[in-house]
């Protein structure tokens, strides 16, 4: 497949709309029309959202180390480690922050959590309850907090018109991507066959949001939904992009969540394609 308009699009003009930078409106309208270079955006979205999933966090301390840490249950070198980490991590000292303010100021406890201490550890087990414990309270109280927010749904919008000379009545409409919209946000997914296990396959997905840098909606969840519950919890990542891996043929709903709000978008047909 070749592009509609040989020479229309430069290599920094790829470039500058990956990065979410301001292009020329010529740009954008010739993405929106030529299906090569668009497939050409994608391709080079796909790569960078594999390279950031390798390279996300790749030296943190896993989230069960953390609430090990917060609770003071970790010893002296693993502390110590652990310690040295926050100084320079964001992420992980917000998420450390995040569960001390969590276990001390928990609306759903009628009680404050303490500190427990330290209690006897089965050898042949080596369970640790009171971390366990104190992670799934935080899970329920994230649940409580999405339940409460505000939703909006999202809506399909319809496929850009393509121009008279590249129609061909006899080619099969292309049910992908599908691009949504709700207020000041932006959503592009994407299911394509996943090549290492048959038959299943994966979501990749790009949000933007108006007036917002990429970088500000890194690290917001995004969740996976079927009848029965979540299915999967992903991260927006600093490009702007999320994506779900090895998902069953069935249909979804996708939960993106924002501190003020929650955009859903409903009867997400996950389906092998033709």
């Amino acid at each position: 497949m070749e592009c509609s308009e040989p020479g229309a699009i430069r290599d920094e003009d790829f470039a500058a709309y990956l990065a979410g930078n301001k292009v020329r409106p010529e740009v954008a309208q010739h993405l929106a029309l030529c299906q090569s270079c668009s497939s050409q955006v994608a391709a080079y979205q796909h790569m960078d959202l594999q390279l950031t999933n390798k390279l996300y966090r790749w030296d943190c301390p896993p989230s069960q180390e953390l609430g090990e840490y917060q609770l003071g249950l970790l010893g002296t070198v693993q502390a110590n480690e652990v310690r040295s980490h926050l100084l320079f991590c964001l992420r992980c000292t917000a998420e450390v922050a995040t569960l001390t303010e969590f276990l001390a100021n928990d609306p759903l406890l009628a009680e404050p959590v303490p500190v427990p201490q330290p209690v006897a550890v089965n050898p042949a087990t080596n369970h640790r309850q009171p971390v366990q414990e104190a992670l799934r309270t935080l899970d329920q109280w994230r649940e409580h907090v999405v339940e409460e927010t505000r939703r909006v749904v999202a809506v399909l919008l319809s496929p850009q018109p393509r121009l008279a000379f590249m129609r061909d009545a006899s080619a099969p409409v292309a049910h992908w991507p599908r691009n949504y919209a709700a207020e000041d946000v932006s959503i592009s997914v994407q299911v394509e066959q996943m090549l290492q296990r048959r038959g299943t396959l994966q979501i990749v997905g790009f949000i933007r949001r108006s007036g917002a840098a990429l970088e500000a909606l890194e690290g917001m969840p995004v969740r996976l939904m079927s009848q029965a519950g979540v299915v999967a919890t992903e991260h927006i990542d600093d490009l702007g992009n999320f994506v779900f891996s090895a998902v069953t043929p069935a249909t979804y709903s996708l939960e993106v969540q924002f501190p003020e709000s929650v955009v859903v978008i409903e009867s997400l047909p996950v389906q092998l394609q033709e």
